[in-house]
């Protein structure tokens, strides 16, 4: 049963048993018999007043349920991710209350569901960040077990090739730890740190790269330089910079300096 036809029900008959109390009271108040005249005049103000309490009925009836449609489709649009305010007043302090309180709702959903979205798409982004930069130390460590498999790494190049593979390993530990660490407190920001651009790539960066011989790189960077920067994403975007350059360069060199204030890479390839 919809609920306007409930209140008109409900309306009518409660009117009708008030009209009858009503009638049968005054007619005792004013001492006439109870007899068949009496019930046929009880009965004629009843029906009398029959077509006003439908027509308040109808009325009271169709507000009201104006009232809880006006609910029922705000909470629709919310249903359909559609988080409007509504500042519209009502009579009815409970219509009222129910207003404010689903736009309070609205309100909270809505920076819940941005919240998601943005968590989401960062979260995307670092996975999508992550298969990159796991490829090239897989691909480097990959190589060099081939190449011991096959025998062409002599013996006294070993110690520098299981070095330069515990380096690879050792920053894809990093990378793990940093994803970890992403996930666990789903912040896009992240601290920084001031780090001293030659030593960092002297030290963190140029080891992890693949050995070539016929390619020199050089740090032209000043040794008193300092950039405030995440350390863990300052080392993939040199890394995956240096190991561009070096894939399209045969033979010749790959270097880092600095011009005015930018940080530029250059190679002969």
């Amino acid at each position: 049963m919809k609920i306007k036809t409930f209140i008109v029900l409900l309306a009518t008959v409660a009117g009708l048993i008030v009209s009858i109390f009503t009638a049968v009271m005054t007619f005792v108040i004013i001492g006439e018999p109870i007899c068949s005249i009496m019930l046929i005049k009880i009965s004629l103000t009843v029906l009398s007043v029959l077509p006003v309490i439908a027509l308040l009925s109808f009325f009271s009836g169709t507000y009201l349920s104006k009232k809880f449609k006006f609910i029922e489709l705000r909470l629709e649009k919310i249903r359909k991710q559609k988080f409007n305010q509504n500042n519209s007043k009502h009579i009815i302090a409970e219509v009222q209350e129910m207003n404010d309180d689903i736009n309070f709702l609205s309100n909270q959903l809505e920076e819940l569901f941005s919240d998601l979205r943005q968590k989401n798409h960062n979260l995307s982004n670092l996975l999508i960040s992550m298969s990159h930069d796991i490829k090239t130390p897989i691909t480097i460590i990959n190589g060099y077990i081939e190449e011991i498999e096959d025998g062409l790494i002599k013996p006294d190049k070993m110690p520098s090739v299981l070095n330069h593979m515990k380096k690879e390993i050792e920053y894809l530990d990093e990378l793990t730890v940093d994803m970890l660490g992403f996930i666990s407190s789903m912040e896009q920001k992240k601290p920084k740190e001031k780090i001293l651009l030659y030593y960092f790539l002297e030290n963190e960066v140029f080891p992890i790269l693949a050995l070539n011989e016929k390619i020199e790189l050089k740090n032209e960077i000043d040794k008193d330089f300092v950039i405030k920067f995440n350390k863990i994403d300052l080392k993939k975007i040199c890394i995956n910079i240096l190991s561009n350059a070096i894939k399209y360069t045969k033979k010749g060199y790959v270097k880092v300096y600095m011009q005015d204030d930018s940080i530029l890479f250059q190679n002969n390839g």
